[in-house]
């Protein structure tokens, strides 16, 4: 095999192409060594040729009988293969009639330690194949462990807890560790109960993420070895009387001993592992009982504990037995990291790297953290705040299965009903009466006891649960950041149906108004009956999920940054605009509703009989109407601004040369545009915008100087900047957009008086400080 023939690169139209191109430069060659050479077997000789043999080789079907070609006519080509590779850059591949890239995958993985079983260790020290040979061979001692090497045993455990909820296999990380095997043969007290505690804390582990249902398969192996899934004989439920034995008796030896710091630490780690296992355990049954305030106090008891005990486990990290330099085992004792290896399948992985002992406990406390803010989602009696609960809590816990797990199941337990005790559908009844309180939902409304009022909310709020949109909206805040993308681009086309039935319901709704309101102030009454508070709360929810999947690609890296100019301006032109709108109209409906309220009451107590008797309510001086949304309006405000800026600053810096744009050959803008908004063109509300009005107003922005663009971004900076300071106990996400604002408006100014005019190099756009809006930096 000549060097040339595997190095040629070849680049013709296709793949197929390529391919016959390979063949026939592979048959010229064979040809050309058959006649010149008839001493040496041909490949054709060896049947290689025959295209029934190539068949069935690709196919796979004959790799049991492989023995049957011919076992002459072999070469050694070990040095010309070498002396070829050399002639390769990195990034080519040879191509051959037998060698494709299927291949050579295969040869890339064949003897990587990584990939391949037989190459991660040394043959002379083979790893016991099973926990009865582990104590044949004395490799473990089952009694008479020491404090300090239970400690060393307990770490190593929390460790493989923490990498298995990152993601690797239970096989990989926790069954390394021979206790697990069989925790019953274990005659040591306290390390037998505490493995018992952690083959049941697996189970109940798994049961939770199972059923909240919010993982992919890049955040959690729910499968192991099937042989070892299966739960001790203890119950779950015991796990916290045996713990809590086992640390009285330790505590009482301690009280015997002149320096029982060691085994106070063991203590420590016992009462670690109760309290957490109690609250996982607590938060497991949730799924079938309602989460009442005694069991949620009990839960946030449990996590108050496990938290003070963490910085003395922390402490005492050093007192137990190290892991062995160069080893990947977490522990000297009880650990085999390839116990498993010839019980997975070809392509599992395997190189496992199991995390530290400081930084698995640094995560332990995270978690709890993330727990007790978890809890807090029983506070959110709404939709509206339940769902700005979740998407806060995404952005704060998203890289933890089990925290976005554990908040899934208290929110929703007890078979998807919502806190375990209000139906969904009745749930989002009451989550519309608060966002902006339709008259035909109050009791006091004489409307609202009218039957065909009732079939109609009946019949919209059962097509809501049927569509499944609301509850997958919430749901979907519960998966990793990048599948929310995925699957919020889905959930967008849903709302379509659902504006279409709350459009009609809202007019027959203001049909039946007209023909039943008689009484009360007519200005009042006009306004009550024309307002479109289903229309208003569902496309609320609509323009939610379009913001957040477009502001998202930001996050996930997905922009190029020649792509800024539209991104931005959708939310700027259109969608910001429409949030700011619905809230708007959502509190003028409820200031029109309280107004008429109160002016329905003055005219009962100064009219009716029954009530001249009775006193005259004093009017109350000064009184401050609600206005719920405030806040949040202002913060839209705010973002609106900014992402003005960005639009004017990126259509300015596009005019100005400093944006590095694709050639036309390889890139079609119209393309591009169309992908980016493709899951907004189902919608009705909003109309989706087309690619061809967009770049007319595009060139209609470009008409304006360079200076005045760069000028008019800087007005923008400064409005987002004046609105984020007047912002009253700023959280840290509206004090990161304030100092993007201002360093914004200064680079714009800079920029609008001619700074680096003849130098046009690509400023530098630095999202650190927030995921969707970057400072813009000049190089």
């Amino acid at each position: 095999m000549s060097g040339s023939s595997l190095c040629g690169v070849v680049e013709p139209a296709d793949f197929q192409a390529a391919a016959a191109t390979a063949a026939a430069a592979a048959a010229a060659a064979t040809r050309a060594n058959s006649s010149s050479d008839r001493d040496e077997w041909s490949v054709s000789d060896c049947g290689f040729m025959d295209p029934e043999v190539q068949r069935t080789m690709r196919s796979g079907s004959a790799a049991e009988d492989i023995t049957q070609y011919p076992l002459r006519g072999w070469q050694e080509v070990t040095g010309e293969f070498i002396a070829a590779c050399q002639e390769l850059i990195p990034g080519e591949l040879a191509q051959d009639m037998m060698f494709g890239l299927f291949e050579a995958m295969s040869a890339i993985e064949i003897m990587d330690p990584k990939m391949d079983v037989g190459m991660g260790f040394d043959k002379s020290d083979l790893p016991p194949p099973s926990f009865e040979a582990a104590i044949t061979m004395g490799v473990i001692k089952l009694d008479d462990l020491t404090p300090t090497e239970l400690i060393g045993i307990f770490d190593a455990l929390f460790s493989c807890i923490v990498s298995w909820l990152e993601g690797n296999s239970m096989d990989q990380v926790l069954f390394t560790c021979l206790y697990l095997h069989a925790p019953a043969k274990i005659k040591d007290k306290p390390l037998r109960v505490f493995c018992t505690a952690v083959r049941n804390l697996i189970a109940v582990i798994k049961s939770i993420i199972l059923l909240a249902g919010v993982n992919e398969e890049e955040d959690f192996q729910l499968y192991g070895n099937s042989t070892l899934l299966s739960a001790e004989k203890a119950h779950p439920g015991n796990i916290f009387g045996y713990l809590k034995e086992v640390e009285d008796e330790l505590v009482r030896k301690c009280k015997q001993l002149t320096s029982p710091e060691d085994l106070m630490s063991v203590v420590h780690r016992l009462r670690f592992m109760r309290h957490l296992f109690q609250v996982i355990y607590q938060v497991e049954q949730m799924e079938t009982s309602a989460g009442t305030e005694d069991k949620m106090s009990e839960i946030y008891k449990n996590l108050n504990v496990a938290s003070e005990l963490l910085p003395l486990i922390r402490k005492t990290i050093d007192r137990g037995t190290q892991p062995v330099e160069g080893s990947e085992a977490p522990n000297p004792i009880g650990f085999s990291t390839r116990i498993h290896d010839r019980s997975q399948p070809p392509s599992f992985p395997r190189s496992i790297k199991i995390r530290d002992r400081p930084a698995s406990f640094q995560f332990l406390e995270e978690m709890i953290s993330r727990f007790k803010y978890a809890c807090k989602v029983t506070r959110n009696k709404d939709y509206f705040s339940a769902l700005n609960f979740f998407i806060e809590y995404s952005k704060k816990s998203g890289q933890c299965i089990l925290s976005r797990s554990v908040l899934q199941t208290i929110f929703t337990a007890n078979l998807r009903m919502v806190h375990g005790r209000m139906p969904m559908k009745q749930f989002l009844r009451h989550s519309v009466q608060a966002f902006n309180s339709p008259p035909v939902l109050s009791a006091k409304n004489s409307v609202s006891s009218d039957p065909k009022v009732q079939q109609q909310l009946e019949n919209f709020f059962r097509y809501c649960i049927s569509l499944n949109t609301f509850t997958m909206f919430i749901r979907i805040c519960g998966f990793n950041r990048a599948r929310q993308r995925d699957k919020l681009g889905r959930l967008i086309e849903n709302f379509d149906a659902i504006q279409v039935d709350a459009a009609r319901l809202d007019s027959f709704m203001n049909q039946l108004a007209n023909e039943r309101a008689m009484e009360g102030n007519e200005l009042h009454a006009t306004a009550l009956k024309h307002s479109t508070h289903f229309s208003t709360w569902v496309l609320y929810n609509c323009f939610r999920a379009m913001l957040i999947y477009l502001m998202s690609g930001f996050e996930l890296e997905l922009y190029a940054v020649h792509e800024f100019l539209y991104i931005y301006w959708y939310p700027y032109e259109f969608l910001v605009g429409f949030l700011v709108s619905a809230l708007t109209r959502t509190e003028n409906i409820l200031l029109a509703q309280e107004e008429y309220a109160e002016h329905l009451s003055k005219t009962q107590a100064n009219g009716g009989s029954a009530s001249k008797n009775r006193k005259a309510a004093k009017p109350r001086k000064n009184k401050k109407l609600q206005r719920p949304y405030r806040c949040e309006i202002v913060f839209y405000h705010a973002l609106l601004s900014l992402c003005g800026g960005m639009y004017k600053a990126m259509g300015a810096l596009t005019k100005d040369g400093r944006v590095r744009l694709p050639m036309d050959t390889f890139d079609n803008e119209e393309v591009r545009y169309i992908r980016r908004f493709r899951p907004f063109g189902s919608l009705t509300s909003p109309p989706p915008v087309s690619y061809q009005e967009f770049k007319s107003i595009r060139d209609h922005m470009m008409l304006a100087s360079v200076e005045d663009l760069y000028s008019v971004a800087a007005k923008h900076f400064d409005q987002a900047r004046n609105i984020l300071e007047n912002i009253q106990n700023p959280d840290q996400e509206v004090l990161d957009l304030l100092q993007i604002a201002r360093t914004n408006f200064v680079v714009m100014n800079v920029l609008a008086r001619g700074h680096q005019k003849d130098v046009k190099r690509q400023p530098e756009f630095d999202f650190s400080k927030h995921s969707y809006f970057p400072i813009i930096k000049l190089k």
